[in-house]
């Protein structure tokens, strides 16, 4: 279970991102921050994987205090939490194959990383995960012959290689065409009932996140506006966390 209670973060330029923020993610749950550019959805993530540290309050998981951690528990704690980004942040001149093994890296020595000595099961283990978004077939081509889909699912597959307890996916489908999107989205949605694997992303279109997600949250301006079942989430809601501004679906532009 993720669990932030009362936490606020503040930047050093003096820019308060969270605002007493309190909520509770349960095993399994796959669910969406909507809601404008800086109103904090990104924070809440890399509050939870400790790219980012509150400045007051607690963020938990699994009844862990993750402030706490430190040096090898902190590198252990990190493998257990996947993180997929908007611009996929692969090797685009390497292969599949090979930057889904990068999952690998933090375990192996300095000499095996240098010379790419993985082993049988590490290469079997990442043809499973590629597998498992569908694109096996594209394991040894180079990614930046990959469309803009298919190298977020080398992305996901990569995650995937962690075997990770929880998933964050900042902005994961912003850049992609309205179709691939959905594919990613389906591909986010087997996983999570597939594998019990928790997912939490920030998503830029409120279309996607009612029918795909089982739970959404709206922040603005730091502080939570509303979170409950997609299926329960009113216009009057969608419309008070963006303030007067229309809330951008897949026909709209970034």
């Amino acid at each position: 279970m993720i669990e932030f209670k009362n936490v606020y973060k503040t930047y050093p330029n003096g820019f308060t991102a969270l605002k007493n923020v309190n909520l509770q993610i349960e095993q399994g749950e796959f669910v969406a921050i909507i809601g404008l550019s800086g109103a904090g959805k990104s924070t809440i993530l890399r509050c939870i994987n400790r790219m980012h540290d509150a400045t007051e309050g607690q963020v938990l998981v699994d009844d862990v205090d993750v402030s706490t951690l430190r040096g090898a528990a902190l590198r252990k704690f990190r493998r257990k939490v996947g993180m997929i980004f908007q611009s996929f942040n692969l090797v685009s001149r390497s292969t599949a194959i090979k930057n889904v093994l990068t999952a690998d890296v933090p375990d192996m020595n300095f000499f095996q990383v240098l010379f790419g000595l993985f082993s049988k099961d590490q290469k079997m283990r990442a043809l499973q995960s590629l597998d498992k978004v569908g694109i096996l077939d594209k394991a040894y081509t180079r990614c930046d012959q990959l469309s803009g889909g298919q190298q977020q699912r080398v992305a996901l597959a990569r995650t995937l290689n962690q075997n990770p307890s929880i998933i964050l996916a900042d902005e994961p489908v912003a850049s992609l065409d309205p179709i691939t999107a959905k594919q990613v989205m389906e591909d986010f949605v087997r996983i999570n009932k597939e594998y019990k694997i928790s997912i939490l992303l920030n998503i830029h279109h409120v279309d996607l996140a009612l029918k795909y997600c089982d739970r959404v949250i709206g922040i603005r301006s730091g502080e939570i506006v509303f979170d409950g079942p997609a299926n329960t989430i009113t216009q009057e809601q969608i419309d008070e966390v963006y303030n007067g501004t229309k809330a951008p679906t897949m026909g709209d532009g970034e």
